[in-house]
């Protein structure tokens, strides 16, 4: 017998739901923008890492993998951000979902790591610098999107970033028509400064069908929260 909360259906115990449509709040959203040509839309604001930059750069340890975490920790705190349509056409939630992101293989292009979310920063950060420093030479750059293809059910979001690059905008790759993508992909690029302050973009492509301007908003102003307290927290392990 399953057990049923409000919108939901579980089919895999505190992992993945069964949305029912007709009992979910979004029902009407979900209604309208899945007969859009296109329901995924992007935005790209500036995010202030003062701190988390002082931080890193003091302690000696990865600026990436400290906004990595404060993104990861962010979408898995904005419910929206984890919904998902399933290789079945079914709308989906995932109590927790993982980040993937491109790493740069000296000699080569990139190679995509699947990092998995912790929410204890020193948990995530040893876990995260393992595996970016231990990239098999011969693999497969894709492997982590192949997997991912293979289940059919994206359980995570994408980040890549491009540290030497400021953008204002940034428009992403359609895989299939009518399709705009499968999970929330990001882009965070150069820190510049803002007066005193440090800031770097990031960009956030996302399925309106799910996702709503207040949502993106709240999901910005976690991650500024989260780097500020891993800084004056977690800067030294």
């Amino acid at each position: 017998m399953l057990y049923k909360r409000p919108f939901f259906i579980i089919c895999f115990l505190f992992m993945k739901h069964i949305i029912d449509i007709d009992t979910w709040e979004r029902r009407d959203n979900y209604g309208f923008f899945r007969t859009f040509l296109n329901s995924w839309y992007s935005v790209t604001t500036e995010i202030d890492c003062t701190e988390a930059s002082a931080a890193a750069k003091q302690s000696g340890h990865s600026f990436y993998l400290y906004y990595l975490y404060a993104v990861l920790r962010s979408a898995n705190e904005v419910d929206e951000l984890r919904y998902r349509t399933d290789k079945n056409g079914q709308v989906v939630f995932h109590d927790r979902v993982d980040i993937i992101s491109p790493i740069a293989v000296p000699g080569k292009t990139f190679y995509t790591v699947r990092i998995p979310y912790h929410e204890d920063f020193k948990h995530f950060y040893a876990e995260a610098h393992a595996l970016i420093t231990n990239i098999p030479e011969d693999g497969d750059p894709y492997n982590a999107e192949r997997v991912l293809m293979q289940q059919g059910d994206y359980d995570v979001v994408h980040l890549s970033a491009v540290p030497k690059m400021y953008f204002t905008s940034t428009t992403y790759t359609v895989a299939e028509a009518g399709n705009g993508c499968s999970h929330p992909l990001m882009t965070a690029g150069k820190v510049v400064s803002r007066g005193e302050r440090l800031v770097f973009p990031l960009s956030i492509y996302v399925n309106h069908a799910f996702v709503d301007g207040s949502h993106l908003a709240s999901f910005f102003e976690k991650i500024e929260k989260h780097l500020k307290e891993i800084s004056h927290g977690q800067a030294v392990f």
